[in-house]
């Protein structure tokens, strides 16, 4: 294998993503940028310069769309899906290309990976109630697979100490576990035409409840070479995620934080 620089990763990554955007295309899946993938086309028409992930959105519908007909596709470009892996523990889906290795070096139990791009459903619900079961149950999934020093953040001693009690506690538990309770919740919870529309098991928590008429209305955006589609209220969605989205963090903050490598499998 080959060691790969950021750089070669993220033209990897788009690569992945003209491929997404141009199967979706075909295909009539709705589809926009999210999280951090839209602040850096509306902050820099690109990459985040300090940050090589890429984030994409779907509503279930199409998402479910997504994944049945993307199975059939003959190509480099696999799914990995709580459904089809039997390690791997997302409650969403990764779009990874299999001629690369991605080694990571943060978290205790993982699954096989190459360089991917994520892709995050979005769910319509009236009970807000939905958000904080699934947060708890997210929460205790990254304490079942993350290494200790991952989740010692120096906040407070006591938060410190509880949280190592529960790490050490759920050591023994699959995340997977975990992960099929938010799948069983968000079936609990979710109705057709909701009142609210979010990505359930979000880090985000309430700021990723929006009313469903947020991501109704898309426009094309440039990223890097490409021209994607992102929401028309992208400075609500982004003042609701981040705050003041398009002011630059202090130099010390403008880093890389991935803890894995990523490799070209050699032919």
């Amino acid at each position: 294998m080959r060691l790969l620089s950021i750089d070669e990763a993220k033209q990897i990554e788009l690569e992945i993503l003209a491929f997404i955007d141009s199967f979706c295309k075909k295909n009539n899946i709705d589809y926009f940028i999210n999280y951090g993938t839209l602040i850096g086309a509306i902050r820099h028409k690109g990459f985040i310069p300090w940050d090589d992930d890429i984030d994409i959105s779907m509503t279930r519908e199409n998402y479910e769309r997504f994944i049945q007909l993307f199975k059939r596709e003959q190509s480099k470009y696999k799914i990995l899906t709580l459904e089809t892996d039997e390690r791997y523990y997302n409650n969403f889906i990764k779009v990874v290309d299999s001629t690369t290795r991605i080694v990571d070096n943060r978290n205790t139990k993982t699954y096989d990976s190459g360089i991917f791009i994520d892709i995050f459903p979005i769910d319509s619900f009236n009970d807000t109630k939905v958000i904080d079961v699934c947060y708890k149950l997210e929460s205790f999934k990254l304490l079942s697979f993350s290494k200790h020093k991952n989740i010692v953040y120096g906040d407070s001693k006591l938060k410190d100490l509880i949280r190592t009690f529960f790490w050490f506690m759920l050591r023994p538990i699959s995340p997977r576990y975990f992960a099929n309770q938010i799948e069983k919740q968000i079936q609990k919870y979710s109705v057709k035409d909701g009142k609210y529309i979010a990505f359930i098991p979000s880090k985000f928590k309430e700021k990723e409840v929006f009313s469903k008429e947020v991501f109704e209305d898309l426009f094309e955006v440039p990223f890097e070479h490409l021209t994607l589609p992102a929401p028309k209220q992208y400075d609500a969605v982004l003042k609701q995620y981040y705050g003041d989205y398009m002011t630059l963090p202090p130099k010390e903050k403008q880093f890389y934080s991935h803890e894995f490598e990523a490799y070209k499998l050699e032919d």
